[in-house]
């Protein structure tokens, strides 16, 4: 079974893909904005926050962790099999964003630890309360990242799946569910 790390920039579809692969492999699932965003928006302390990566990681033999977090990068790399990095259109992930928003907004969703979306965030200019704004601007960062994890010797270990659509996910969740890695 695999341990696959799952990268991409907000709205791309990480944690959808994180939970079919949860759903049909089984696989203990860890979302790191459920660990990183605590009561209030408040960041986990960095410490804390490495350390409870670790003892998910230590607790299962095979899990799927999706999320952006230099943070604790290091420490999934080192221990991932494989590592899916969503590499979707800006224009799709804007509107994958929009539409989550306004369901959260309307049913007023619990996303972690009490935390809910607000409107106010979703209409500031501030990219670090703008989820769309937030995206927008790192959308672009995406394929750098992912062409130096990719050359980098220490992660040469790793499968890499470049994933662009549905159907590549697709294919993605059917090979790993029966045996392969994509």
């Amino acid at each position: 079974m695999p341990r696959l790390r799952i990268i991409g920039c907000s709205g791309s579809g990480k944690s959808t893909l994180a939970r079919a692969i949860h759903q049909r492999l089984g696989l203990p699932w860890l979302e790191l904005d459920s660990l990183h965003h605590q009561p209030d928006w408040t960041p986990l302390e960095p410490g804390r926050f490495r350390a409870a990566v670790v003892d998910f990681m230590d607790a299962h033999r095979d899990w799927v962790i999706d999320g952006n977090y230099p943070l604790v990068s290091d420490l999934v790399d080192r221990r991932c099999t494989d590592l899916a990095w969503l590499d979707v259109a800006l224009p799709r992930v804007l509107w994958q964003l929009g539409g989550r928003s306004v369901v959260r907004l309307v049913r007023r969703t619990e996303l972690w630890n009490g935390n809910r979306e607000r409107l106010r965030d979703h209409l500031s200019l501030d990219p670090e309360r703008s989820v769309l704004l937030w995206a927008a601007g790192t959308h672009r960062s995406f394929p750098a990242r992912f062409g130096s994890l990719v050359a980098a010797p220490e992660l040469a270990h790793l499968r890499f799946h470049r994933i662009r659509g549905r159907r590549e996910i697709a294919r993605l969740v059917d090979s790993m569910a029966s045996g392969g890695r994509g």
